[in-house]
């Protein structure tokens, strides 16, 4: 494969003939400088004119949408609810009682409504000090997500001393260590998580069925439960869907799985489990999910995560998950199911269920952590996905109903004695787990390289219980090297500044320590300029930053199959260059080049002078300036697009300028005079798009979300049915997106006639995968081949882009794909836009069929990208990517919004 020049592995090097040196964290005692501080200088209080307008006061000081959470205008996103938590225990607030709702599908199910939970929890609260209640969130559709916690009470100086204990196990590790106050005193935090998945119902239940007996023992003087209070804090997330769970279906009202979710964080709902996983860092997590026909209780088989701590991991994931499995044996459920010697489902009590580092050995959810347990175990949390037994049965009729009920008592009765076992584990082992969290992060602190477990392992030289080694053998052996930093460059060296502030915003929000150095320094050959991001890996959280950043890895050769996603990395996919430095040492007491901490990126938005015969740039580098030019658009602001695909605004507009710099953190250049009309392609107005899509939810789904990130308003879908019926049509359509097939078998004939005129009028076509190539080819704009390849294919790849073409200018040299599409047999007039390179597959799972076909091999050199022009003078342009996945790629996006842009009105 070539090499990638943006991902720069830089050696040491020095400044000057001294070696460099990283200092990320303050001093004790010290005072660090604020984020939006300027770094300094000898003379602070000047401030050029070619400054940036923030600096300049221009703007306010305001940090555009750079910082924002949510990016896409049309979607409210409050910030996070999840706070810093109660000062003292109990917190028993009066809780929003929400109205009666009879169509709730959890009923149906023979499970809680969910406007019967707040009433519970309020009852439950009157009843004993040792509950307590916060809302940490709400959902899409405005439904509170609760964290109820059991503990003790606190005087708020309690409260404080387990806050600063908390914050020395992961600030201070070596100090917590050797903290005998901690170790005695410490309450031990453990987690479930319930109802992500909203038709996944009885976590909730059984959740709030344990707390309350859990309750009503300690009330009643018993020694077991009273202990288990004073000594712990236990948390539950009541439900972490409820528009789900009152819908009947496993995703969010935004039509995302959240609990594929947890590195976009596209979802409130994830993220509130973020940031509670931040604040809780608990020491043992479960989340409770159904339904897998037999009661199935995490660790994973391989492939594992690259980047835990594995031998502190492992010994206690797997001995909890025997200890759960011996309790829900010897509790000889009724109507429970177990698992037979041939693997099938019994009701016979065989005396196991299935845990998957035992019984699947390949492929299960370890390796992406996009999954909640796989994301919080970087926390140095132990923790597991439990799977309920008995699924879901048609609830039409009385007999399913009545079936459905058992089942759900079932599933009740099973997930009390996981929590319960799963509690008595934890704190029965409390001092183990806490100080395998704390060498979690004593490790990433002093950047030590993770301990690989070998092949053939010798379990006395790992801590913890050891029935783990007798199933490990030489497939689980996955690790990983942690270069010395991330660079996040500034300046010339940055593509797109609004990007690396959204990027660098996410890796804060994650818990991940980032800094921007005070001066300019010189690694390998590249000068980075001072304000330039660092992310030392000599941090707490260094696997969690290192799963984010890293390139991954190709495992197509190690497992046959994955059950999801193989590669994510933000810095391959969301816009920004990042530069790998592999060694960057530091010398002594005396550091040259140094970091101060920030708690969020430097506001970019910048309008600067317009001198007489110069007008306004706008570089479309990223989905915040396509935002801004839709915005300017939507305003009534003339706009002109210039040959290299740039926008040019008239000097006359500077406030319409200045406003969208500080809404979306945009940067404008001077360019010569150039006015809109005399410019390449002169804008008056908005596109106007339509779209189709896989989602079966209405105004929600990942084409949707993707097109209003980049700032597209109102998008219509359309349908084969509803362009047949009328009650949907094209006539005032520019472009339509095509993200799925607009129907089963042959277009209805009316709709066909809708789809024809719309090509007559000249209008665009852009989507992805084989079926907008067939649309487009049906239309009369594409002719070429589009070959399917592996459908579980997916993973980051290498892709060329040819000088000139449509995407040339500001398209990236990675891409993703999911079921991996290329194109062959291009026809005169269709247009290769982007290719796969000749080893095209960088990091993932992308193995080829059992005839040879549909591998990376096929696709090496063919377009990942085609265009073509229909005889109404449209065009249409086909991903052979995925660069609307999940609304993961979004550096992917601004390609989108060039092919758009070819249909100009």
């Amino acid at each position: 494969m070539p090499p990638r020049p943006r991902r720069r592995a830089a050696a040491r090097a020095g400044v000057g003939g001294v070696a460099v040196a990283v200092l990320l964290t303050t001093a004790p005692g010290a005072t660090a400088a604020p984020a939006d501080a300027p770094a300094p200088s000898s003379r602070a209080q000047d401030v050029p004119a070619d400054a940036p307008a923030f600096l300049r006061g221009e703007l306010g000081g305001a940090p555009g949408r750079a910082v924002a959470e949510q990016r896409r205008p049309a979607v409210a996103a409050a910030p996070s609810a999840v706070g810093e938590g109660p000062t003292s225990y109990p917190q028993q607030p009066d809780l929003r009682v929400y109205p009666d709702e009879p169509a709730d599908a959890s009923i149906a199910r023979g499970a809680l409504p969910y406007d019967e939970i707040a009433p519970r929890l309020q009852a439950l609260m009157a009843s004993s000090d040792y509950v307590s209640a916060e809302v940490v969130g709400t959902s899409t559709q405005g439904r509170e997500l609760l964290l109820v916690t059991l503990t003790a009470p606190e005087t708020q100086a309690q409260t404080a001393r387990q806050t600063a204990w908390r914050e020395e196990i992961k600030q201070d590790p070596e100090a917590a260590a050797a903290d005998a106050d901690l170790a005695a005193g410490y309450k031990t935090p453990i987690w479930f998580n319930a109802n992500i998945h909203g038709n996944e119902w009885e976590g909730t239940d059984a959740g709030l069925r344990w707390m309350e007996d859990l309750v009503g023992r300690a009330e009643a003087g018993d020694a077991d439960a009273v202990t288990t209070l004073a000594g712990s804090r236990l948390y539950l997330t009541v439900t972490n869907n409820p528009d789900g769970r009152v819908a009947g279906q496993r995703r969010t009202a935004q039509d995302l799985d959240a609990n594929r979710d947890f590195i976009t964080n596209e979802t409130p709902e994830t993220r509130a489990v973020r940031d509670l996983a931040g604040r809780l860092q608990p020491l043992f997590f479960s989340d409770v999910h159904g339904y897998t026909s037999v009661l199935q209780v995490e660790p994973c088989g391989p492939p594992h995560g690259e980047n835990y701590d594995y031998d502190l991991f492992l010994p206690h994931a797997y001995a909890s998950a025997l200890r759960i499995e011996a309790d829900v044996v010897a509790a000889d459920i009724e109507g429970n199911t177990y698992r037979a010697q041939d693997g099938s489902v019994t009701t016979e009590n065989t005396g196991r269920i299935q845990i998957p580092y035992r019984d699947i050995r390949s492929g299960w959810d370890d390796w992406p952590p996009i999954f909640t347990a796989q994301y919080v175990a970087f926390q140095g949390a132990v923790t597991s996905t439990v799977e309920l037994p008995l699924g879901r049965v048609d609830t039409s009729t009385a007999e399913g109903r009545a079936e459905s009920a058992r089942r759900t008592g079932v599933n009740v009765q099973v997930a009390l004695q996981v929590l319960t076992s799963t509690t008595d584990y934890a704190t029965e082992n409390a001092a183990e787990l806490l100080a395998n969290q704390v060498e979690v992060f004593r490790r990433g602190s002093a950047g030590e390289p993770l301990r690989e477990i070998g092949p053939d392992p010798d379990p006395t030289t790992v801590p913890g219980p050891d029935q783990w080694a007798e199933v490990w053998d030489e497939t689980d052996v996955y690790s990983t090297t942690f270069p010395e930093a991330y660079v996040i460059p500034t300046g010339d060296g940055q593509r797109s500044a609004t990007s690396a502030a959204r990027l660098v915003d996410q890796l804060l929000r994650h818990g991940v320590e980032v800094g921007r150095t005070v001066r300019s320094y010189r690694v390998d050959g590249e000068t980075y300029p001072r304000g330039s991001y660092l992310v030392d890996m000599e941090q707490p959280l260094r696997g969690m930053a290192n799963v984010l950043l890293a390139e991954g890895s190709d495992i197509s050769d190690r497992v046959p199959s994955m059950y999801d996603v193989s590669a994510w990395s933000l810095a391959d996919l969301w816009g920004a260059d990042v530069d790998v430095v592999e060694d960057l040492p530091g010398t002594g007491r005396t550091p040259t080049v140094l970091a101060r901490p920030v708690t969020r990126a430097l506001p970019t938005g910048d309008v600067p002078p317009t001198p007489r015969g110069t007008d306004l740039r706008l570089e479309l580098t990223g989905t915040a300036e396509v935002r801004a030019l839709n915005a300017l658009l939507a305003d009534g602001v003339p706009v002109g697009l210039l040959p290299d695909g740039s926008a040019v605004l008239d000097r006359s507009r500077r406030d319409a300028a200045r406003a969208v710099a500080a809404s979306e953190g945009v940067a404008f250049t001077p360019t010569p005079d150039v006015t809109p009309g005399s410019a390449d392609v002169p804008l008056q107005r908005p596109l106007r798009l339509a779209y189709t899509t896989t989602s079966s939810v209405d105004g929600a789904g990942e084409d949707l979300l993707s097109l209003e990130e980049l700032g597209y308003a109102d998008p219509v879908r359309v349908t084969a049915a509803s362009l047949a019926d009328g009650t949907s049509d094209l006539d005032d359509v520019d472009a339509l997106w095509v993200g799925a097939p607009l129907g089963r078998g042959a277009l209805p004939a009316a709709a066909l006639a809708e789809l024809r005129a719309f090509v007559a009028g000249g209008g665009d076509l852009v989507g992805t995968g084989t079926a907008a190539a067939a649309l487009a080819e049906q239309l009369g704009y594409l002719d070429v081949t589009a070959v399917a390849g592996n459908r579980s294919g997916n993973g980051v790849v290498a892709v060329e882009t040819p000088e000139g073409g449509l995407l040339d200018g500001y398209a990236e040299d990675r891409a993703f794909v999911y079921a991996p599409v290329h194109f062959t047999d291009l026809a005169a007039g269709t247009v290769a836009e982007q290719t796969y390179a000749e080893d095209p597959l960088v990091a993932g799972h992308w193995r080829a069929l059992g005839d040879g076909t549909g591998g990376p091999a096929a696709a090496a050199g063919q377009a990942s990208v085609v265009s073509g022009t229909s005889a109404g003078g449209g065009r249409a342009v086909v991903f052979g990517t995925y660069p609307t996945f999940r609304v993961h790629p979004v550096g992917m996006l601004d390609d989108v919004a060039r092919a758009l842009g070819s249909a100009t009105r």
